[in-house]
């Protein structure tokens, strides 16, 4: 693990942000949160994907404990471990970190020690966002979270992910997303959503084809 008072480097995949931008989508009028899983490369903590985990409520203890048995369980076997957490809060505007956020992203940390937090921007999340509308957040050494240096937070394909992202929203494929709030309702639904990963990769290879 990396001492958490060590400032490593972020990078965000496109299909993290496409697939928290979906999920937000999905459930517009409510907090959405979810489990970031990634890797590790030259130092770097590489966001390789994520697991949208809930809508209808901030989760409950046990039900993100049972989430997260199955996400490190799953992670594993992919060759990647629990990273972080993400938020979207309800409010336009808000994009401050709830105690939940905080308390969950805490959790995070105890697989992976320098394990962050992404807020999302609900005011800024347009099909031409200039800069990526989230905010990333670490624990200092004091355990504290507060955000992270952004020369330390690096995106692959920034305009690829915008066109791959604007692309899935104007077909609707937030429908098809499935939380694990929803997985719980109905236990054949895959929180992995495997089938949006397929159609994220399958734009990413025609777009750039046609670069």
């Amino acid at each position: 693990m990396i001492n958490s008072g060590t400032m490593s480097e972020v990078e965000l995949s496109t299909r993290v942000y496409v697939k928290m931008r979906l999920h937000a989508a999905r459930y517009p009028h409510c907090t959405v949160s979810g489990v970031l899983v990634g890797c590790r490369a030259n130092g770097c903590l590489m966001l390789c994907d994520c697991v949208p985990i809930c809508h209808l409520s901030p989760p409950l203890a046990l039900s993100l404990e049972v989430a997260l048995t199955q996400i490190d369980s799953w992670s594993n076997l992919q060759g990647m471990f629990i990273a972080g957490y993400y938020q979207a809060n309800s409010g336009l505007k808000d994009i401050s970190p709830t105690y939940t956020a905080l308390r969950s992203a805490s959790l995070m940390t105890g697989y992976q020690e320098d394990a962050v937090l992404l807020m999302m921007n609900n005011e800024h999340l347009s099909l031409n966002a200039g800069v990526p509308p989230l905010t990333v957040l670490h624990q200092n050494s004091s355990k504290e979270w507060v955000p992270k240096e952004k020369t330390l937070v690096m995106w692959g394909h920034w305009e690829e992910t915008q066109r791959i992202t604007r692309q899935l929203l104007k077909a609707k494929a937030y429908r098809h997303l499935v939380d694990f709030d929803a997985h719980l309702d109905d236990i054949r639904a895959d929180w992995t959503n495997q089938d949006l990963n397929v159609e994220i990769a399958r734009l990413a290879v025609a777009a750039n084809g046609s670069a």
